[in-house]
């Protein structure tokens, strides 16, 4: 059995190494036929060649009893670590993870003197894998034709499937743990596995699809998913709301909704720290919300909503409403608040799932205390104008002015005697 690895060699008697980093290589392992006894029997010898670019010809270990150690704790991530006695050698060995489960159990069973088709290469005669025959790690599908009968390589890395009608993706591309860019644009998607979040995406495409019509969102909860993506593409799918679990995606840099039906963004997308890029043009949008002052973006693309004029009247009797009831702010949104003011470390350990999400999530009143629109009349539609303070390049049109959304805490702040001040209310 032969794979294509990258290969460090470490001596653990000098602890140096002999390569200097890790070197695109190729394994093999198989049994070496040695000359026949005095009874004429064929003795075989379990051997292991290092093939590198600097010794072509070929480093080989003896194998049986010349074993020191096997680590295979990351073997998932495609690692693992296989120790010589003779010579005092360490192979530390980074493949992809499929490959290497088969070459170390194939190892396994020629330790235990056990018969596989995978031994069976003749080792003496075995050469490096050339170089033109490397696992293919990009795969373009723009025609039915090509769309693969006998399955996808498991060493894929990037994935493009466009403009060939297709309705269900295949659980076999959920199942390729080393792609990292899948585009499926243009196609008829009403909807994707769940397990689509398992895979650690960086760039998703999805745009000119239908995911819209069901409104699933269960693969935008995959924890692997929500840790890695960067770039996203859902323009173009008749989304009426933004997916509620998008704004737990922390490390998201561009998030493009061009061509929607969106009507609001959620307060919540101030969770959004890492956002540089924000496309939301050709929706419904009346406004903004007031937390879009909270994001640090390059480009905000707002060309071409609905964007509605100053809405005074609805302020004034949502501010008559605020001043009539005082209710005090219940228990755990003051414990939110007292974490959020005094900028408390925090984490899964040391406080509840539900008061975490609470402090990324929740809005913020203009006076910049954490809060929470517990009744209508703590939202107070398009009465301010959002001043862009960190938005660099602002796309929108002219004849539209923007509002924004904003949350009171409550008669007692600051913000709420600014606003009073601007839309003078009768109190009774």
């Amino acid at each position: 059995m032969k794979i294509l690895c990258e290969v460090q060699v470490v001596n653990r008697t000098t602890q140096a190494n002999r390569t200097p980093r890790a070197v695109k290589s190729t394994l093999a392992i198989g049994y070496k036929q040695s000359a026949r006894d005095s009874n004429g029997n064929t003795k075989k010898e379990l051997e292991m060649v290092l093939f590198t670019p600097q010794v072509k010809a070929g480093t080989r270990y003896k194998v049986r009893d010349n074993i020191h150690s096997v680590h295979t704790k990351f073997v998932l991530d495609g690692k693992a670590t296989i120790g010589f006695k003779q010579p005092a050698e360490n192979l530390l060995i980074k493949c992809d993870p499929i490959q290497l489960k088969g070459f170390l159990q194939t190892l396994k069973l020629g330790m235990e003197g056990k018969d596989a088709i995978n031994l069976r290469l003749n080792i003496a005669s075995a050469t490096a894998i050339p170089q033109k025959s490397q696992p293919q790690q990009r795969m373009s599908i723009t025609k039915r034709s090509d769309y693969p009968i006998k399955g996808f390589p498991r060493t894929l890395k990037s994935l493009t499937i466009n403009n060939i009608q297709l309705m269900k993706l295949s659980f076999e591309i959920c199942t390729l743990r080393n792609l990292t860019q899948l585009d499926i644009s243009c196609n008829k998607l009403t909807k994707l596995p769940a397990e689509l979040g398992r895979l650690a995406l960086t760039s998703l495409h999805l745009s000119g699809n239908f995911l819209g019509e069901l409104n699933e969102w269960c693969w935008l909860r995959g924890n692997k998913l929500t840790q890695s993506l960067c770039e996203l593409d859902l323009s173009a799918n008749g989304l009426e709301y933004f997916p509620p679990a998008l704004v737990r995606y922390e490390r998201l840099v561009s998030l493009n909704l061009n061509h929607n039906k969106l009507q609001h963004l959620p307060f919540a997308i101030r969770r959004l720290q890492q956002l540089r890029s924000l496309h939301v043009s050709s929706n419904k949008l009346e406004s903004l919300p007031a937390a879009i002052e909270d994001l640090h973006i390059d480009l905000l693309d707002v060309w071409g909503n609905c964007f509605k004029g100053f809405n005074v009247e609805a302020a004034q009797r949502q501010l008559q409403r605020t001043t009539a009831a005082q209710t005090p702010a219940p228990l755990w949104l003051q414990a939110a608040r007292v974490v959020s003011n005094h900028k408390l470390t925090y984490s899964a350990n040391t406080l509840p799932a539900i008061l975490i999400e609470l402090i990324s999530e929740a809005p913020k009143c203009l006076c910049g205390k954490l809060c929470y629109a517990l009744e209508e009349q703590d939202l107070l539609k398009r009465v301010t104008q959002p001043k862009f303070t960190h938005i660099k390049n602002l796309t929108y049109s002219r004849e539209h002015q923007i509002y924004s959304d904003v949350i009171i805490c409550g008669p007692n702040c600051c913000a709420y005697q600014q606003l009073k001040a601007l839309f003078p209310i009768r109190i009774t």
